[in-house]
C-alpha cells in the first residue's frame, strides 16, 4: 500500500492533520467496540464464537490485540491458549455479561502480565551486557557524545552489589582490612 505523505507548511495545517489522525483512531476504536459487541451477540444467538478470532486476526497489530482478546474473555466468556481462542463459556455467560460488554470499552482493558519471576543473575548479566555494548559504542563516538556516557561506579554501589551476591566473606575481609 502506497502512502501519500502530506507535509504541512503551517502549525495550523499540522494541528488539523494531527486532529484528523486522532479522530480517525477514536472512530476506529468505536467501530471495533461495535463489531466486538456484535460478535459476542452472534455467539449468543448462533453458538458461533469463532468470529472473535477472525476480528482479532484481521486487526493484527493495528490495535492493542491483547486488550481486545481480554475483552472477549471477560465479556464473551471466550477461552484461549497461546494459539488463540479455544472455546467459550456458553450463551448464558454472554447473556449475564452483555450489559457490561456494551458499557466497558475494549481498549480500557489492561492486560496484566503474569509475574515471570526474577533472577539476580540475569539482571546482573544484562547490566554487564549493556556496559559492554556502551563501551564498544564509545569507540566511534564524538567527544561530545562520550561526555554523555558515565562508566564510573562508586564504592557504595559496588558494596551493594557485592552484598546482593552474598559475598559476605569478601565484605568481612574488606571491613577487617579497613
Amino acid at each position: 500500500m502506497a502512502i501519500k505523505y502530506v507535509l504541512t507548511k503551517t502549525v495550523a495545517e499540522l494541528d488539523k492533520l494531527q486532529l484528523k489522525a486522532v479522530k480517525s483512531v477514536q472512530s476506529a476504536r468505536v467501530a471495533i467496540q461495535i463489531a466486538s459487541v456484535a460478535t459476542i451477540h452472534h455467539a449468543y444467538e448462533h453458538g458461533d464464537w469463532t468470529y472473535a478470532e477472525k476480528l482479532v486476526v484481521a486487526l493484527g497489530n493495528t490495535v492493542n490485540g491483547k486488550a481486545l482478546v481480554e475483552w472477549f474473555k471477560v465479556y464473551g466468556g471466550l477461552k484461549t491458549d497461546d494459539k488463540g481462542f479455544t472455546g467459550w463459556s456458553g450463551a448464558e455467560y454472554i447473556k449475564e455479561h452483555f450489559s457490561d460488554a456494551k458499557a466497558v470499552m475494549w481498549w480500557d482493558l489492561k492486560v496484566v502480565s503474569p509475574f515471570k519471576g526474577y533472577s539476580l543473575e540475569d539482571a546482573l548479566l544484562k547490566v554487564i551486557k549493556d556496559h559492554d555494548k556502551a563501551a564498544k559504542a564509545m569507540e566511534g563516538m564524538s567527544d561530545e557524545d562520550k561526555d554523555k556516557v558515565n562508566m564510573a561506579v562508586n564504592d557504595s554501589t559496588i558494596q551493594s552489589v557485592v552484598r546482593l551476591c552474598n559475598f559476605k566473606a569478601i565484605i568481612e575481609n574488606e571491613v577487617a582490612n579497613g
